[in-house]
C-alpha cells in the first residue's frame, strides 16, 4: 500500500542496518534495466546493478541520493566505485594487508568513508559509470588488484606505490588522479578529519552537502534541513528484536518513518531458493513456502538495500496491499492508514530497492517494479538454515540458522 507525500500518500516500511559484515551477492548476470514506477512514498533514484559484493555501498548511495532528493529536487549519481576505491586502500594501507580483497562491509564502515573521503558523482570519477546500469569498471578493478596482491607487488609498499597501482587498476583518467593528490596526498593519508582540503576538486565535502529528512520529535515529526555528517549522526540502527510483541513495536516505528517519507536501510540474509520466479501471488518474493518447496537452502548471503513499501493486514480493512494508493485527506484512506500501525495489524512482506539490476527473463521481480523485491514476513521471521560459506548444501552439511531480518537504520526519534 503506497502512501503518497504529494499530493497522497502511500502507505510503506523499511528496514536496514548491517551489524554484521554484509557480504553481498553480486547478482552478476543480471540484465540492465531501470525503475519506471513513481507511485512510492520514498523519493528514490534510478534503480542499478553491482557487479561485486559491494551492496552495502549501493545502499549508502540510495540512502544519500533519496535525502538530497527530497531536499532539493535534484537526483544525483553518487559513484559507489569511489567509495570502494577508499574501502579496498584501507584494506590494503593497513595493519594486516589481505590476501584479497574483501568486497563486503558495515554501515559503520561506509559512513566513515564518507566522511573521510566525502562524495563524488559517477560523471566524476568514473564517467562510464554513468552510462550503464552496472559497473563493470569495479570487477575489472578486483581483478587487478587481486592479482597484485597475489604477486606481492603491495609488498612493503607505501601508500604512494598502493595509489599508483590503484589508479591503473580503476583505470583512472589523469585529471582524478591529480584531484585525489590534491585532495588527500600523493600517499593517501590525509583524510577529511584530518585536514584534507577539497578545493580544487569535484569531491564533494559531506559537512557542506545539504539533505532532508525527518525527525520525530515526541510523536510530532518535523522536517530537518542538515548536512550529510549531520545524518550520518543523526540516524540510528536498530536490531531486529526476538519475541513478537518487541517486533511488532519495531517494525511500526519502520512503518512510521516510511509514512513519513524516508529511505529507511534493510539489512537481511539472502538465500536464492527463497526466491519465487513462477507467476502467482508470490512472484518476486522471498518466501517461506518457496523455499520449503524445494526442500534445500541455495546460494545464501548478508545483503543490504533500502525499502519502498508493505502490505499490512488489518482487523478493520483486511489487507491493504503494497501498490494500492491512499489519500491521507481522504477520511477512509486516513482511518485505513491508522489502522496499519495498529498492535493487531500483522505485516505480510516488505517491498525493498534492491542492487540486481532491473530486468532478467529468470529472476522475477514485485510485478511493475523492475529491481525490486518483495521480502514476505514469513521468511524474514525464519527462522531458515544458514551457511553461505558451504557449498552444495544439504539437510546434513548446513546446520547453522539464522533469522533473515537483521535489523534497520531509522531517522532520529523513530
Amino acid at each position: 500500500m503506497f502512501l503518497r507525500k504529494n499530493p497522497k500518500l502511500s502507505l510503506g516500511l523499511s528496514l536496514g542496518v548491517s551489524l554484521a559484515l554484509v557480504g553481498c551477492d553480486s547478482a552478476s548476470d543480471l540484465e540492465v534495466g531501470e525503475s519506471n514506477e513513481a507511485v512510492t512514498d520514498v523519493n528514490h533514484t534510478d534503480v542499478e546493478r553491482q557487479s561485486i559484493g559491494n551492496c552495502w555501498l549501493y545502499s549508502q548511495a540510495t540512502w544519500v541520493e533519496s535525502m538530497v532528493l527530497t531536499g532539493t529536487g535534484n537526483e544525483i549519481d553518487v559513484s559507489q566505485s569511489y567509495w570502494t576505491y577508499w574501502h579496498w586502500f584501507d584494506q590494503v594501507t593497513g595493519f594486516a594487508p589481505p590476501n584479497e580483497i574483501q568486497t563486503g562491509g558495515f554501515q559503520f564502515t561506509s559512513h566513515q568513508i564518507v566522511r573521510d573521503r566525502g562524495v563524488m558523482l559517477e560523471e566524476s570519477f568514473v564517467p562510464e559509470d554513468a552510462l550503464a546500469e552496472m559497473s563493470d569498471r569495479q570487477s575489472d578493478a578486483l581483478s587487478a588488484i587481486n592479482t597484485a596482491l597475489e604477486n606481492g607487488d603491495f609488498d612493503n609498499a607505501n601508500g604512494e606505490k598502493v595509489r599508483q597501482i590503484f589508479d591503473d587498476a580503476w583505470g583512472l583518467s589523469a585529471d582524478v588522479r591529480a584531484q585525489l593528490d590534491r585532495a588527500f596526498g600523493e600517499d593517501g593519508e590525509r583524510t577529511l578529519r584530518q585536514g584534507a582540503s577539497l578545493t580544487g576538486t569535484d569531491i564533494l565535502d559531506p559537512s557542506q552537502m545539504m539533505v532532508q529528512y525527518t525527525e520525530n520529535e515526541a510523536g510530532d515529526p518535523k522536517t530537518r534541513d542538515a548536512s550529510l555528517v549531520e545524518a550520518i549522526s543523526d540516524w540510528n540502527e536498530v536490531r531486529y528484536p526476538f519475541n513478537a510483541s518487541s517486533r511488532r513495536q519495531f517494525l511500526k516505528r519502520v512503518q512510521r518513518a516510511l509514512h513519513d517519507g524516508q529511505p529507511v536501510v534493510i539489512t537481511w540474509n539472502v538465500d536464492f531458493n527463497a526466491l519465487e520466479n513462477r507467476a502467482g501471488e508470490r512472484e518476486g518474493s522471498f518466501n517461506l513456502k518457496t523455499l520449503e518447496e524445494v526442500g534445500e537452502p541455495g546460494r545464501q548471503g548478508g545483503h543490504m538495500t533500502v525499502l519502498e513499501d508493505y502490505a499490512v493486514e488489518t482487523v478493520e480493512f483486511g489487507l491493504l496491499e503494497a501498490g494500492v494508493t491512499l489519500d491521507p485527506s481522504d477520511s477512509t484512506d486516513a482511518r485505513k492508514l491508522e489502522a496499519a500501525l495498529r498492535d493487531d495489524s500483522k505485516i505480510v512482506l516488505l517491498r525493498t530497492k534492491n542492487s540486481w539490476g532491473g530486468a532478467r527473463p529468470d529472476r522475477k521481480f514485485a510485478p511493475g517494479f523492475p529491481g525490486y523485491h518483495d521480502l514476505y514476513m514469513d521468511y524474514m521471521n525464519g527462522p531458515i538454515r544458514f551457511c553461505p560459506s558451504v557449498d552444495d548444501k544439504s539437510g546434513d552439511n548446513c546446520t547453522g540458522e539464522a533469522t533473515p531480518l537483521r535489523a534497520v537504520m531509522l531517522p532520529p526519534g523513530y
